[in-house]
């Protein structure tokens, strides 16, 4: 990234009352945040046991004019590799999210197209409640992102963050059933707790200081169809360490046929605001593009589907037999006795069936 950023107050007035305005009636959508929420941001889950669940995904960028394939700016992204888990130690009261991101470069040649340029590592350790009409997450991660094929640049942090995680289908049932589907949320809040080197704008300036974000989707067709908006803000530590230095942008489509997803998204990281000896020396630097992302989710321990059970081969129960007193009808002659079997083991005696009556 480069150094471009320039103040405009009037313009993030407007944008973070819209984005405000927007998540704050749809909410969970899978953006290119490359942290994300425990469980992919379910607000109930289970308060105990072991589980392994995550997700594994391709994404493609479609058009592309200048989001980076690496973390000290070269590059543009062609190809994102990604895995997830939620390892449940005791249900999402203890979990260890582990997250892996790779990026390709459009840039290289033949091949080279397909091999990561960019390599991002997260893991943390997160614990989930309810709360009120939602549930609120607690946790911690750190993450590395770094080159791969060229160089040794790397940005590295140790965050904190809060999250409240809201479905308003579940406060508001004749919602779900208008819209066949729900409206689901979340609201961050996170400190880079210990940070190095991770930037607070898009052209790698500054150091990133508080994390706000805000997350929304709206789904409908019996949720196999959603709207999203991701919106995630940075501060600087060293410039207005309380109001945002960086704004990451990101509305999508969505399609969903469990246990698949198929996300059409367009992200752009923008910068706010930026010292002004800085400001005096370039224009904004903005990163954006447009991708589509594929992705499948798993969970390992889930129970195996009931089986029908099989039809009984048991013999009908005795009450199910002739009553002792019934005799054949007037007329009727019994069969004769077989030839490998006495006739006194299959005739009944008058007084109703021996012991030895087929069943």
């Amino acid at each position: 990234m480069s150094t471009q950023r320039g103040p405009a107050p009037r313009w993030w007035a407007l944008t973070a009352a819209g984005i405000s305005v927007l998540l704050s009636t749809s909410p969970d959508a899978l953006a290119l945040d490359k942290q994300g929420s425990a469980h992919g941001g379910d607000v109930s889950g289970a308060d105990s046991g072991f589980d392994v669940t995550g997700s594994a995904s391709l994404g493609v960028a479609l058009y592309n004019p200048t989001y980076a394939a690496r973390p000290d700016n070269t590059g543009h992204t062609l190809f994102r590799y990604v895995g997830h888990a939620d390892i449940d130690l005791i249900g999402q009261r203890l979990s260890i999210p582990i997250d892996v991101n790779l990026f390709t470069d459009r840039d290289r040649h033949g091949g080279g197209k397909l091999i990561p340029s960019e390599l991002d590592l997260i893991g943390g350790v997160t614990t989930t409640w309810g709360l009120g009409p939602g549930a609120i997450e607690f946790g911690v991660r750190a993450e590395t992102d770094r080159n791969v094929d060229r160089g040794n640049y790397s940005q590295t942090y140790v965050d904190a963050r809060t999250r409240y995680l809201y479905s308003l289908a579940d406060q508001f049932p004749e919602l779900g059933r208008a819209l066949d589907g729900n409206v689901t949320g979340a609201a961050t809040l996170g400190a880079f707790v210990v940070n190095p080197t991770y930037a607070a704008r898009p052209d790698n300036s500054g150091l990133a200081l508080l994390r706000y974000a805000l997350h929304g989707e709206m789904a409908f067709l019996h949720s196999h169809a959603a709207v999203g908006l991701d919106g995630t803000m940075f501060t600087d530590r060293h410039h207005h360490p309380v109001a945002p230095s960086e704004l990451d942008l990101t509305p999508e489509l969505i399609a969903r046929f469990d246990p698949f997803e198929v996300h059409l998204a367009y992200e752009r990281d923008m910068p706010v605001s930026e010292p002004p000896g800085i400001t005096a020396t370039h224009t904004p630097h903005v990163q954006h593009f447009v991708y589509v992302l594929a992705s499948w989710s798993f969970d390992a321990y889930s129970p195996p589907a009931a089986s029908a059970a099989p039809a009984s081969t048991e013999s009908p129960p005795d009450d199910a037999l002739p009553a002792p007193s019934a005799r054949p009808p007037a007329g009727d002659i019994p069969p004769a006795p077989s030839a490998t079997s006495p006739a006194d083991d299959v005739l009944p005696t008058p007084s109703g069936p021996d012991d030895s009556t087929p069943r």
